[in-house]
């Protein structure tokens, strides 16, 4: 196809040319302005604030320091032990306790066991004390063969005499025999059932008294084991929750703690970091709830580890005012929960 040398002349001129580019790049600027979206960006500096109150650890029942297992700044786990006091005394306390217990423990066992004419079988809490189970178990068979010997020699007797009325019973139809002796023997023979009534009962509430008076001391021995295992417990201080370890208040192993004093503090930290800032009132039109923001620490070289991603979650109904030495400054307070698990190092290469 050929141009014809007036159109060229007309409308392929340098100058044409320009004023065409000129209309068509402002149609293309007013094209893009009308549907396109920019970021604003507003930046202010922040602080870190705990996402929980500032946990003060202090020690319950005092003693002598053994090991610090922590140093300030250090994070922590919910349930990590942070300082160790001296146990050696608690420990020989629990121990006497537990045993208390394991020999009543082995006592109301062998008791039941007699009570309801069954086989000796020890709790779990017993096995690790051998000696209780022999002793109750060798008392336990002495017990029950002192009434079996009772009891024999009773019936014997019984015997004895219930066959001596059998044979005297012909005689007394005969006339051979009074019946003075016939009652005599009958008496005998009650009187020799009664005894042996009255051993089983004797037997059955000597039983029941020294379980009452085993199960109360039984009680008390555990409410004591309860307590001397808190307190063997409390020679471990642990951190109540995840955090980070600052203003330790002791330091010298060996030194001595008094009952409920100031360890050190814990500022709690999670997943999630909550950052306060300071935002200028000319800036505060583009910040809103749930608004995405990029934080960067000082700590970290934000040309390396990047920067942490995170979201609005409060902003300030009103101004605050704060005395500076620049004079009073006017602001909004603004939250920002922030993600740090992103931000890695970023290898050249």
């Amino acid at each position: 196809m050929k141009i014809s040398p007036a159109f060229r002349n007309r409308w392929l001129s340098p100058s044409k040319l320009i004023i065409l580019g000129i209309i068509g790049f402002f149609a293309i600027a007013l094209a893009w302005s009308f549907w396109a979206e920019l970021d604003q960006v507003s930046r202010a500096p922040g602080q870190i604030i705990p996402t929980g109150r500032v946990q003060v650890i202090q020690s319950t029942d005092g003693g002598k320091i053994d090991q610090i297992l922590v140093r300030e700044g250090d994070k922590v786990t919910k349930g990590q032990v942070l300082v160790e006091l001296d146990s050696t005394k608690i420990s020989a306390a629990v121990g006497e306790a537990r045993g208390k217990v394991a020999s009543l423990m082995s006592s109301m066992a062998r008791i039941n066991a007699e009570l309801f004419d069954r086989p000796l079988i020890f709790p779990p809490e017993v096995e690790g004390f051998p000696d209780f189970m022999a002793n109750q178990t060798l008392l336990y068979q002495k017990r029950r063969q002192a009434l079996q010997d009772q009891l024999g020699s009773l019936k014997s007797m019984l015997a004895l005499m219930q066959q001596e009325l059998d044979m005297n019973m012909p005689l007394l139809k005969q006339g051979d025999v009074s019946r003075a002796d016939v009652l005599r023997l009958q008496r005998g023979v009650s009187d020799i059932k009664s005894q042996m009534v009255n051993v089983r009962n004797k037997y059955i509430q000597d039983l029941q008294a020294e379980y009452t008076k085993t199960e109360e001391d039984l009680v008390t021995a555990r409410e004591v084991l309860a307590q001397r295992s808190d307190a063997l417990a409390d020679t471990r201080i642990v951190a109540p929750v995840d955090g980070i370890v600052k203003n330790i208040k002791l330091t010298t192993l060996g030194g001595v703690l008094r009952a409920s004093e100031e360890v050190l503090s814990i500022v709690p930290t999670g997943d999630k970091l909550i950052l306060e800032t300071k935002m200028s009132p000319r800036d505060i039109a583009y910040v809103r709830i749930g608004q995405g923001a990029s934080v960067k620490f000082d700590a970290y070289d934000s040309s390396i580890y990047g920067s942490a991603l995170g979201r609005v979650t409060y902003v300030s109904p009103d101004t605050l005012t704060e005395q500076t030495p620049q004079g009073e400054q006017v602001f909004y307070r603004v939250h920002i929960t922030a993600d740090p698990s992103p931000m890695k190092p970023h290898l050249p290469g």
